[in-house]
């Protein structure tokens, strides 16, 4: 990679997600629903049922931060505990109905917000910038540190 290009690709992205996150916080300071519980909502989507320790896991976070998190979810009806079976001393988290909902809304937001821009754009550059995202995502390890083994 170009020397030169490559410290602006981490400062476009590193401001992309500075604006996102000041965007979050207006919305949440206006009553939305925080981040953070958007993130534990996304995650149970994506897996469904899982424990808490897993959902800390999978957003790499510790499971403190996670409790808190999640007992603010609960508070508002989005997500639902249940004993596990397996083990009495542990709970199963699963997105509610109104969870469901909480986060398509938050989705639609978002793609709304993307459209105004991207939809001001030349033929094509919305497929580009997918694709570039899509290696770039795919070229991370899991940990963002290191390229993925090919």
């Amino acid at each position: 990679m170009d020397k030169e290009i490559g410290p602006q690709i981490v400062a476009a992205f590193s401001s992309i997600v500075r604006r996102t996150r000041a965007l979050e916080t207006t919305a949440e300071a206006m009553g939305d629903v925080p981040a953070s519980v958007i993130a534990v909502l996304g995650r149970l989507s994506d897996t469904g049922e899982l424990r808490l320790g897993a959902v800390a896991a999978g957003l790499g976070v510790d499971t403190s931060v996670i409790s808190r998190t999640v007992a603010v979810a609960q508070h508002r009806g989005l997500v639902a505990r249940r004993p596990d079976p397996r083990d009495g001393r542990a709970c199963l988290l699963s997105l509610t109905d109104r969870g469901r909902q909480c986060l398509a809304d938050r989705r639609n937001k978002r793609l709304r917000l993307l459209s105004a821009v991207i939809d001001e754009w030349e033929p094509g550059s919305a497929e580009a910038l997918l694709a570039g995202l899509t290696r770039l995502r795919d070229g991370l390890a899991p940990t963002g540190d290191t390229p993925a083994a090919a």
